[in-house]
């Protein structure tokens, strides 16, 4: 297919795309108009030029809905993608491959090089993800462009959703991007330098800030060719284009899809999706109402409308502070207030209620604080039912956004040399890289509390020496093991267990050495006592060194101080000779 027939495929894809989404526009645009006027940019873009820098705030007489989706925003990104704190893992299919310190070592740093790039201020994450995380809340639809950086490996930018026309595979997974923005002629030719268009061109010299309307296409290749090499059979087709002239400046394509389209909530049949900020928009539309009649009520009672004859003053009438109104004199006519009675306590009431209904809609009730837990075990159950209340949501946003969003840059990292050098018997298709949600987070410290609350129950009757042999239930390495995966302990601070093993069977060894040479030691003393004691028969020593040898497992001649000295008297306590009768007969000496 040649570039003129391709431009004209996409041109006609993408009329298909916009008429399918034209729906969706005029309650987009109401949205912003009354929640978030800055996100407005579903108008063409010609005249949406003419609105930049206005505030846009016409219709808003209430804060509360931006408030409130502020602060949903916020506590996305606090929640799901927390700087502060781990959000995501690699490991290893493989346990027994997993066990390796290499490897360990391996898991530990990737991962530190990832949260690296997420956290840094030139990669744009931190910055661009809450601009997602409000449009989601809002539009129920957010799109972010996930793309490799000789600089930063990683860039991220989240695009506007008036820019983005978006179609879904047979799986319900959005697989085609359409994005229509502009730019200028001067960026044009900075970013494609010579494949620019001959008009582009001229206007980079003559006009470099004219606008440039550029088209571009994400979508799955079906004519390549999978074991094939080169651009041209990647899974997914990326083609630039001017809309202008109908002309290609790139056409290259993408291993992994580059742009990541959550959807917070979505019917069937519909491919965008539906937010809490279209369910508060009718709670929206009256509060404002309310707020507005409120505002007009209050004017009025404190600056009520005038009652003056037709004929009783002279000139106008001025009403502010010091003005001077002259009537005839004589005459009894008088200006008067026209009575104004608003009962603007009732409407206080009800654009309360309208106004925690909104704040509930956007889960204001869910995201805030309780107040200070008791114990830890309350904390941790709080937080466990905070998370089965927002599982549904944060299940949807892993599965279309966090996953992708995790692999999409561990690949960049990976192509580009980001990641530390793979350990001896180790490749990318053995590791799991994943999202690791707040629910499971919060369900794994429950499982930790139950854990905890059986050994607390145990104790007494395992106590110090642990005579019922309770403990010979449980295996204590897998447990230990199990809690420190719990808490997300770092992979490179547990031991393989073939080093644990290494570790225990040195101290055993060590332990009976030491046993060994204190027994000995007892021994010698005896056998030294009873051979210096009956030097008349010197097989004493040697008798009782054979029965300690075979029973230690010492091989060699007695110690010398075990020798007995033969100028010593030949005389020996009764209870000694009891002790040597018993080592002779191999019987047990009656007790003193």
């Amino acid at each position: 297919m040649d570039t003129t027939e391709r431009a004209r495929s996409l041109l006609t894809r993408f009329s298909g795309l916009e008429e399918a989404r034209q729906p969706w526009v005029s309650s987009w645009q109401e949205l912003t108009e009354y929640m978030l006027p800055r996100k407005n940019s579903f108008t063409t873009i010609g005249v949406s030029n003419s609105f930049r820098g206005q505030t846009g705030d016409e219709r808003i007489f209430d804060s509360t809905p931006m408030h409130a989706l502020e602060l949903l925003a916020s506590s996305l990104g606090g929640l799901l993608t927390n700087p502060s704190m781990p959000w995501f893992d690699i490991s290893v299919r493989d346990r027994q491959l997993g066990d390796s310190t290499d490897v360990r070592t391996f898991l530990q740093e990737a991962r530190e090089r990832m949260v690296t790039v997420f956290n840094a201020e030139d990669s744009g994450f931190q910055t661009h993800v809450h601009e997602l995380y409000l449009d989601i809340a809002l539009l129920g639809t957010a799109v972010m462009y996930v793309e490799a950086d000789n600089e930063t490996l990683v860039r991220f930018s989240t695009r506007p959703l008036g820019e983005v026309y978006v179609a879904e595979s047979v799986r319900g997974q959005v697989d085609t991007v359409y994005r229509k923005y502009e730019i200028s002629a001067r960026q044009a030719v900075q970013e494609w330098s010579v494949n620019c268009s001959e008009e582009t061109k001229r206007n980079a010299e003559d006009k470099p800030d004219e606008k440039v309307e550029i088209l571009h296409a994400v979508y799955p290749r079906s004519d390549r060719n999978p074991r094939g090499l080169g651009v041209v059979n990647f899974p997914y087709a990326s083609v630039y284009m001017e809309t202008r002239n109908n002309h290609i400046v790139e056409e290259t394509g993408y291993l992994e899809m580059p742009y990541m389209v959550p959807r917070w909530a979505k019917a069937t049949g519909e491919t965008y999706g539906r937010g809490p900020g279209q369910t508060a928009l009718s709670d929206t539309r009256v509060l404002n109402a309310m707020a507005r009649t409120a505002l007009m009520a209050a004017e009025k009672m404190s600056d009520p409308p005038l009652m003056v004859p037709d004929d009783g003053f002279l000139g106008p009438v001025r009403s502010g502070p010091g003005g001077l109104s002259y009537y005839r004199a004589g005459s009894s006519d008088r200006i008067e207030a026209l009575p104004v009675h608003v009962d603007l306590g009732a409407t206080e009431e009800m654009m309360r209620q309208r106004r925690e209904s909104i704040r509930r809609i956007f889960l204001g009730d869910q995201i805030a604080p309780e107040g200070p837990a008791i114990t830890a075990t309350e904390a941790v159950i709080r937080q466990s039912e905070k998370m089965r209340v927002l599982g549904p949501v944060l299940g949807r946003l892993q599965t279309e956004f966090l996953s992708p969003l995790i692999k999409r840059v561990f690949r960049i990292m990976l192509r580009s040399g980001g990641l530390p050098a793979f350990p001896k018997g180790l490749t990318p298709d053995d590791l799991d890289v994943r999202y690791t949600s707040p629910v499971a987070r919060a369900q794994k410290q429950y499982e930790a509390q139950g854990l905890s609350q059986t050994m607390e129950y145990l104790g007494p009757l395992v106590g110090g020496a642990d005579a019922f042999g309770i403990m010979d239930n449980f295996d204590t390495d897998r447990m230990a093991r199990h809690v420190a995966e719990l808490f997300d302990t770092p992979s490179d601070y547990l031991k393989p267990e073939k080093d644990v093993a290494a570790a225990r069977e040195s101290k055993s060894k060590a332990a009976g050495s030491a046993q060994t040479t204190a027994t000995v030691a007892s021994m010698a003393t005896i056998a030294k006592t009873l051979s210096e004691a009956y030097t008349d028969r010197p097989n004493v020593l040697t008798d009782l060194w054979g029965m300690l040898a075979g029973a230690l497992g010492v091989v060699g001649p007695p110690p010398e101080h075990m020798i007995p000295d033969p100028a010593r008297p030949d005389d020996m306590p009764p209870d000694e000779a009891l002790i040597l009768q018993q080592m002779e007969t191999n019987e047990e000496a009656p007790h003193a």
